[in-house]
């Protein structure tokens, strides 16, 4: 049997060749459903340790959304037949992308007064503006409101750009279905810098923030292992994957 590392690139080839996205997605977790658990779990390590570069990035971004959404072809049963692979492996890195702990911080719905530039509007004339408008101010008070459905519409506008986009990830504090919103949109999930923004803001869910860290550079990691706002295990999950990438042995993944 090949080793897990040369399955790893091939994969992350496979991945690159598909459009960003639920095809991308999908056809990891295609991939990781035709493996047993335990060859999956050393995959998907090989994965997360393999050299840093767009190629694997994208790969291990397609991987966390397969093992994230439920109709990329990975079942519970899978789920946590990998989970304890790669457990019983010590791949701890693997298992931290199977978890699913609450956010380390707890929104709390304001109770000032609302916006009076939108205190009149109706919910679809908000989505109307967020749309299609071009005031940077109006903008920025539809993104303070947070309401996910404008934020979609928001996100949709042409004029956006992603310094608005990264100062929407950061907004703390933040509902975190609007972060989820930022976090599904195809266009500002593969950006970096929104990407590392919306992982250091502790009112996104943690589940969302461990399936995002192995897309991040690696420089990225030992700023937010050491970030005490942070959630424990996303802080430990991107202490584990600067480890691994650094060199730690993997066993059959490191071959």
């Amino acid at each position: 049997m090949r080793g897990a590392r040369a399955e790893a690139e091939d994969l992350a080839r496979r991945l690159a060749a598909l459009e960003e996205g639920a095809v991308r997605a999908r056809a990891a977790g295609r991939a990781l459903a035709a493996l047993d658990p335990d060859r999956a779990a050393q995959v998907v390590a090989a994965l997360l340790a393999s050299p840093q570069t767009a190629l694997s990035r994208a790969a291990s971004a397609a991987v966390g959304r397969a093992l994230l959404e439920p109709e990329c072809a990975l079942g519970y049963e899978q789920l946590a037949a990998i989970y304890a692979a790669a457990s019983a492996r010590g791949l701890e890195e693997v298992a931290g992308l199977l978890l699913a702990p609450p956010a380390r911080r707890a929104f709390e719905e304001p109770f000032d007064r609302p916006d009076p530039r939108l205190a009149h509007l109706t919910l679809g004339h908000k989505k109307s503006l967020a749309r299609l408008h071009a005031d940077p101010d109006l903008l920025a008070r539809l993104a303070a409101e947070g309401e996910p459905v404008v934020v979609r519409e928001l996100l949709r506008n042409p004029r956006l750009t992603e310094a608005f986009a990264v100062r929407l990830a950061a907004r703390r504090p933040c509902r975190p279905q609007t972060l989820r919103c930022l976090f599904e949109d195809r266009r500002w999930r593969t950006r970096p810098a929104v990407l590392l923004a919306l992982v250091r803001n502790p009112y996104l869910e943690s589940e969302l923030a461990l399936k995002a860290l192995p897309a991040l550079p690696s420089a990225e990691l030992p700023s937010i292992a050491s970030d005490g706002s942070l959630h424990p295990l996303v802080r430990a999950m991107a202490g584990r994957l600067r480890s691994v990438r650094n060199g730690a042995p993997r066993g059959e993944a490191a071959r």
